[in-house]
């Protein structure tokens, strides 16, 4: 039992660190295309444990791709920058999450 234990630790421990990690890169990305710090963090918590990392790196691609926070890009841009970068289901899950933040800041 105490093998067990000892080989299992380490895994729990680095799945906490690698979601960590998660959320940050989240973070950033969200934040980098001009959402509002509460809402980035809201939706890096929750994103952080639902994307893997290729969504991720995809998010981070699409803030990129935009080179400016989304309110001074123009519509065409922020679509193109998504459309090329993040796929359907990755845009999905966001778009939930930012809901559910959404809702939960209004209660």
């Amino acid at each position: 039992m105490r093998a067990t234990i000892a080989l299992l630790l380490p895994c729990l421990l680095l799945t906490g660190c690698v979601t960590a990690a998660k959320q940050q890169e989240v973070y950033s990305a969200i934040r980098d295309v001009g959402f509002l710090e509460a809402d980035a963090r809201c939706i890096a918590s929750r994103a952080g444990r639902q994307l893997s990392i290729r969504e991720l790196r995809s998010l981070q691609r699409a803030a990129n791709a935009v080179e400016r926070p989304v309110r001074d890009a123009t519509v065409g841009q922020v679509i193109d920058a998504i459309s090329t970068n993040v796929e359907p289901e990755t845009l999905g899950t966001v778009v939930s999450l930012a809901s559910e933040c959404l809702q939960a800041r209004s209660q």
